[in-house]
């Protein structure tokens, strides 16, 4: 019987020591920041273990159990003290247990919240759901009282053999697919709600205390073995569905990450395409650019969401696309354009429409590039358009692309002063220009006091 102490013994060294070098490595893969040496981050994990959280909540507990014990005694008899015995009422007992677990929780998250902020993680929550889950195998190992004295207790050596080697596996288990799939998270600064991830152990502990100190109190030891080992099942089954889950959330990122990629390639094709289209005229270099710019402005100003503005953005880009299918030689053209050669320019919408309508996925973007030379009276083209009949996107490309036509330099002028160009917008208002947008645009202007927003 003797042996089976000693394995005992040994596999509970073993726990400790794999317990605490676990533990420090999960926070230095999780959680090691610049500033903090991996010999401080050692000290930390030593002196904020759940195992001391443990112990604490314990101690706590016992002093409860004595001053009741002393309070029966009227503290008369001081030398008594060293004989009281523990309350063996099990309502007390009962009450004592459950407020040894609100002692260790309570312990466990300001002390896991403190790790958080030092150790500067993005999410401090993450660092209390490392810790509480660390927090359940210190619940596991150290709630068992077998009698591991009495040689003829066969049966509670291998239970207490069991529940040292069922510790240590299920520590390992938690840390390969827990810790190892979380620090991929760790280092994301977008918030993930954790509080789905803490209530369960958290529950997990309550729990299994209460059903702990009751089986252990009134049932027989077979009833106390297979709550443990349930217990152990039910564990485990926790680390399955957070690998699950965090591989999924994870999954989630990459996928959030990669529309970021598209939409960021998107955007740089976009605006080599409009640098392409405004290569063909020397004079409007960077036009494009600049009504996308102007446009989001004007878009914000009016109140539209930030997905809003962006649309705006990139039908801004696009709206000269159709200049493409218009000969150079008339688009460079320094002397007064012919009837006919007028008449070529002013298909440009219409091309740029046909081209950027077979984009099935993005419809929008021919909104632009169809009506932004549409006017609010309806003396526009190609459609004749006016009003509030004229997209309102294409509204504000209007204002934005009149208003760079006129802050930008020409083959036969310079750009115009900035009095000049608030006049021109303020006297077409409600004419060539939507009123609610020429306003927009009148309040840029007035607080562009440098005038900067010219080529």
């Amino acid at each position: 019987m003797q042996i089976l102490k000693s394995v005992n013994d040994l596999f509970g060294y073993i726990f400790y020591v794999c317990y605490i070098v676990l533990y420090y490595v999960s926070l230095k893969k999780c959680f090691l920041r610049e500033g903090y040496s991996k010999a401080k981050l050692f000290f930390l994990a030593l002196i904020t273990n759940p195992f001391l959280m443990f112990l604490f909540s314990t101690i706590m507990s016992a002093l409860i159990v004595y001053i009741n014990e002393w309070a029966k005694l009227g503290f008369q008899n001081i030398d008594a003290m060293n004989n009281i015995p523990l309350d063996t009422d099990p309502v007390f007992s009962s009450i004592i247990i459950l407020i040894g677990t609100i002692i260790f929780l309570l312990a466990s998250f300001l002390i896991s919240y403190l790790l958080g902020r030092s150790l500067k993680a993005y999410n401090k929550s993450m660092v209390m759901f490392v810790y509480v889950m660390f927090s359940v195998i210190i619940i596991l190992i150290d709630n068992k009282n077998y009698d591991v004295s009495d040689d003829s207790e066969i049966f509670s050596k291998i239970l207490s053999n069991f529940n040292n080697i069922a510790c240590v596996i299920i520590m390992f288990l938690l840390y390969f697919f827990i810790m190892r799939a979380l620090a991929k998270l760790s280092d994301r600064k977008r918030h993930v709600n954790w509080r789905m991830f803490l209530i369960t152990p958290l529950m997990f502990i309550v729990v299994y205390s209460v059903l702990d100190f009751y089986t252990s109190q009134f049932c027989s030891v077979d009833a106390n073995s297979v709550m443990h080992i349930l217990s152990y099942m039910f564990f485990v089954l926790f680390i399955w569905a957070f690998y699950i889950i965090i591989n999924n959330i994870k999954a989630t990122d990459d996928a959030i990450n990669a529309k970021e990629e598209v939409k960021i390639l998107s955007v740089e094709v976009m605006e080599a395409l409009a640098h392409t289209i405004d290569a063909k005229d020397e004079y409007t270099r960077g036009h494009s650019v600049r009504v996308a710019k102007y446009s989001r402005m004007l878009a914000e100003k009016l109140g539209l969401s930030s997905e809003e503005c962006d649309n705006v953005y990139y039908m801004a880009l696009l709206h000269d696309i159709g200049k493409i299918g218009v000969p150079n030689e008339i688009i460079n053209s320094t002397s007064r354009l012919t009837d006919d050669e007028y008449a070529v320019i002013k298909t440009h919408p219409g091309l740029g429409y046909d081209i950027l309508a077979e984009i099935k996925s993005r419809p929008d973007l021919s909104i632009g590039a169809r009506w932004h030379h549409e006017r609010y009276d309806g003396k526009g083209y190609p459609d004749g358009k006016k009003g509030e009949e004229i997209p309102f996107y294409a509204r504000i490309i209007a204002v934005a692309d009149s208003y760079d036509a006129m802050t930008s330099n020409r083959s036969y002028r310079n750009y115009m002063p900035q009095d000049k160009v608030r006049s021109e917008i303020e006297n077409n208002s409600g004419t060539q220009f939507d009123p609610d947008v020429a306003k927009c645009m009148l309040s840029v202007i007035d607080q562009d006091v440098n005038y900067e927003l010219h080529e």
